[in-house]
């Protein structure tokens, strides 16, 4: 045991890392992967040259260059963008009037290429620009 070289530890430690990111997923942002892929590099290269102070260099140069130039890289890469979805991606769009609408009787709009029952506090003639309010069931609130 005393001629197991310390370089050893940094791999399995690595294996460790990446195998915690596995159960984990996404939950940490693959920071414990590319650490992971960090130590068992770091520790390959101080084992095959009998160096553990190449695999601590290494392990401490290779971090601070993922910390301050690939962490942003690759969050940006794993960020989703968010789009609203259902009646909220409707709300404040604007659209046509296809069938008039009065106070007393609703009408119909085409947002974004679908018809839609609306309603008004006023009259508003067909062809004419709105906007939606708010969404109550099918039926589009517009102004």
């Amino acid at each position: 045991m005393e001629n197991l070289n310390p370089s050893i530890v940094l791999i399995f430690l690595g294996l460790i890392f990446i195998t915690v990111e596995l159960f984990l997923g996404v939950a940490t942002g693959f920071d414990l992967l590319i650490a992971g892929i960090i130590f068992i590099i770091s520790g390959i290269a101080g084992w095959t040259l009998n160096s553990f102070n190449i695999s601590l260099s290494l392990v401490i140069a290779l971090s601070f260059l993922y910390i301050v130039l690939g962490r942003k890289f690759v969050k940006s890469k794993l960020s989703i963008a968010t789009k609203a979805t259902n009646t909220n991606a409707l709300m404040e769009k604007k659209g046509i009037v296809i069938k008039k609408i009065t106070p007393d009787s609703p009408g119909q709009v085409k947002v974004e290429g679908e018809i839609w029952r609306a309603e008004a506090s006023r009259s508003i003639d067909e062809g004419t620009e709105v906007v939606v309010q708010s969404v109550s069931g099918v039926t589009l609130k517009v102004s």
